[in-house]
Parts: C-alpha cells; structure tokens; sequence
C-alpha cells in the first residue's frame, strides 16, 4: 500500500524515512478501495483545455486495487459535509458548477455554479449546512463542469465517486494521524489543503502537501497552490 508520512510534532516519537531530512508523523495508507463505473471527460470528442487538463484530486488506482478501465475508485470521508478537490489549469471561462448526486444518480444532492478567480491551481467546493448530510455507507457522485473554449459548447467533466465511513476512534490531538491510517483521503488532504490556503507560508503545511501528493501518485500536483474554497 502506498504511505505517506508528513512532518512531526516536537514530542512524536522517531519513525522510519525523513520528508525534508526531519522525521515523519503520518502514514498514509491508500489501501484497496471500491470501484464503481467512471463518467465524466468532455461533451465533445477532440475538445481539448491546453496542454493541461482539469482533474479531479483523488489519487489514481494503485497496482493492488486491479481496477477495471471502465471503473473508477471510491474515496472515503467521515465527514457529513465534505470539501471536494479539483485542479484546474488556465482557463477562458469565469464560471464552473458543482453537483453531488446519490448512488444511483437519480437524485441531485447539491449543485452550485461559481465563479473562478482566473488563477490555475487547487479549488476546493465544500458542502454547505443546506446540502443533506452525507450517510455512513452511502457512496456519492460528484462531478465538476466547466467550459474550455468560450467559442465553442465544448466542457469538460471532471468526477469522482466518495463514500462516507465512520470517524475513527481517536483524541483530537491524533485525530488526522488516525484519518491518514486508514485511508480517509476525503478528509486529510481537505484539513491540509485548508491550512495552505488560509496561511500560504506555512511551511509544514507546504511539506506535507508535497508529501502526500507525491506519495498519492499526484506529483505532477506537488507545486499546485490552492487559489479558492467555495463554500456556498
């Protein structure tokens, strides 16, 4: 399984491998998720976005997984109201919208259109106290939309599947350790995400995303800023 270790506080104990040559305090661990069918890409065969496109934040099927090509992984959150992850790369247009949709994609859960700020970077779409809570053992369709032409009708689809788990067992003090342990990614990359975007200097905060980029098999995110949290 794939780990990740993040940087430490002064009383942790040492553990094996350094991140920035100090000693690491969190194992992330992928572990092997569920599948459910992938959609998503773009309304229009040969549209394209420029030599990046946009994508969902979710770490990419690992060797163990065997995840089949019309498929794709369920991420786990404890949380009722999770933050979801996109990056997007330069683009022309000003809007984007957000929907979350139950299992069977009969019901829409919550949809949202934003405006962008221009920047390309990490966008993080929260689930306001207006959204149904999410259900422990109910897995949930998101997806992203946004235009990539503005003189053409072409969009891409970016989507994900997630599922809510139950918080586990833990003091606050160790509260995210426990999250990275059983692989909660829903939830650890939303608490280190936010403490980039609200204190960009923050060093630790800087690392650790590198880390778990990197470890997540999303390295070519390692550098990304996070340039806007929508949460209405």
């Amino acid at each position: 399984m794939a780990a990740i270790e993040l940087m430490p506080v002064a009383t942790a104990l040492p553990t094996q491998g350094t991140l920035m040559t100090r000693s690491r305090r969190l194992n992330f661990r992928v572990g092997v998720r569920p599948s459910h069918y992938r959609t998503g890409g773009f309304s229009r065969s040969g549209s394209s976005c420029g030599t990046q496109m946009p994508a969902a934040l979710v770490p990419p099927p690992q060797a163990q997984e065997k995840v089949a090509s019309n498929k794709t992984t369920v991420d786990k959150t404890a949380s009722e109201r999770p933050t979801f992850f996109v990056y997007l790369p330069p683009l022309d247009t000003q809007t984007a919208q957000f929907t979350l949709q139950n299992e069977t994609r009969t019901r829409q859960l919550h949809s949202v259109t934003f405006k962008l700020t221009g920047k390309p970077g990490v966008v993080g779409i929260s689930l306001p106290n207006s959204a149904p809570a999410l259900q422990v053992g109910q897995k949930y369709f998101w997806q992203v939309t946004v235009g990539c032409d503005p003189d053409d009708s072409s969009v891409a689809v970016i989507s994900s599947w997630v599922e809510r788990v139950k918080l586990p067992t833990a003091t606050l003090n160790n509260r995210l350790a426990a999250l990275a342990e059983q692989g909660i990614w829903q939830d650890v990359v939303a608490q280190i995400a936010l403490q980039r975007y609200h204190n960009p200097g923050d060093r630790a905060a800087i690392e650790d995303w590198s880390a778990l980029m990197e470890d997540a098999g999303l390295q070519q995110f390692k550098q990304a800023t996070i340039v806007q949290i929508v949460k209405n």
